[in-house]
């Protein structure tokens, strides 16, 4: 089943309480201020997270949610990066109805002037994994990274791959103040993406790696994606891992 992350951001000034924080402008969903619209091809939610120093409330919120009841956000990480491992909430086997062609908004409080993110994966239906011969390559951009938005970068792989045809079925990235990172296929609509760290040593949500949410997408091994990355900082040096099968 395919997936797609999408982001919201905004930079706080003060305490407020229960106000939509801004989805972060995107080249492959519509964005208009606070109101993510979901795709109407991927109207249910695989997982959600929240990341904020000083949050107390996070809160996700459409049309559809508000007939029986919006989704909190819990639990989320209060830091100012990832947590290791983040505080993900993932419900893949069994996603949530949110309303395709809705707005989907991010409801937060927080008890002083903050930087917040919210992160969300919508699918069109249960992420089933998949088994075969998994293996890893590392690639690595040096792309200069514009803190807080999406910033697309083109990858360099450690290692050539023979010819053929490759799944991608999981991914780990890096950088020094990374958020979260999403893949770009040539040709295809979606951007599966992960949690992102800024450690070797970081602990990452198991659910990212080694075919648990299913094939994240393909490509020909001359013809690899590239990678959206969000960050805090405008980071120079990037590493991703790819987990992959050979089918062709």
């Amino acid at each position: 089943m395919p997936f797609t992350l999408c982001a919201f951001y905004e930079s706080t000034t003060a305490a407020k309480t229960t106000y939509a924080i801004n989805a972060l402008s995107d080249p492959h969903v519509r964005i208009s201020d606070d109101d993510l619209w979901i795709p109407s091809l991927l109207p249910m939610l695989a997982a959600y997270y929240a990341l904020g120093a000083t949050l107390t409330l996070a809160r996700l919120e459409s049309p559809t949610l508000r007939t029986l009841t919006p989704i909190d956000v819990i639990p989320f990480d209060l830091s100012t990066e990832p947590e290791s491992p983040p505080n993900l909430v993932y419900q893949g086997h069994a996603p949530k109805l949110v309303g395709g062609g809705e707005a989907l908004n991010l409801k937060v409080t927080d008890s002083t002037a903050d930087l917040i993110y919210g992160l969300v994966w919508l699918c069109d239906g249960p992420l089933t994994p998949v088994v075969g011969e998994i293996f890893t390559v590392k690639a690595t951009a040096t792309t200069t990274l514009t803190a807080k938005a999406w910033t697309n970068g083109s990858l360099t792989f450690a290692q050539t791959l023979p010819k053929g045809r490759y799944q991608v079925v999981g991914m780990r990235a890096k950088s020094a103040g990374l958020i979260a990172a999403r893949l770009v296929f040539p040709g295809y609509a979606w951007r599966p993406g992960c949690i992102g760290n800024d450690a070797y040593n970081d602990k990452i949500n198991s659910e990212f790696r080694f075919g648990r949410m299913g094939v994240w997408g393909e490509f020909d091994h001359d013809v690899p994606p590239t990678v959206d990355f969000l960050s805090i900082s405008a980071d120079t040096s990037e590493e991703v891992w790819l987990d992959l099968i050979k089918i062709a």
